[in-house]
């Protein structure tokens, strides 16, 4: 393979990659100082935030962590395997392109 279709291989791919990473899809739940209070108000505070977690996880309707894994948004889903699809279709038909423009060349005995 040609150096400068490597490095542009390379490229595409580090490009891609930071776009993806890029992406936030979730927040973190805790902050480290405890929101400004003292430390024994922050526990406090904490589990009274964990016990009402655990009864409204109890209540009807209640499923999972609230992420919704296969009712969740359709065109976000779409949108995911359509890209998914582009990323390896591409590299696919890089490799089948490359297969078949190399000229083959007799083994040597």
């Amino acid at each position: 393979m040609n150096r400068l279709n490597i490095l542009i291989v390379t490229a595409i791919v580090m490009v891609s990659g930071t776009a993806f990473l890029g992406l936030q899809s979730a927040v973190a739940q805790y902050t480290g100082g405890g929101g400004g209070s003292s430390g024994a108000s922050s526990l406090e505070e904490q589990l009274k935030l964990a016990q009402e977690k655990l009864r409204v996880a109890g209540q009807e309707g209640a499923y999972g962590s609230g992420t919704s894994m296969v009712t969740g948004d359709t065109n976000q889903t779409a949108i995911f395997i359509g890209i998914l699809v582009a990323i390896f279709g591409g590299v696919a038909a890089a490799f089948f392109i490359m297969s078949r423009s190399r000229q083959r060349q007799p083994a040597r005995y």
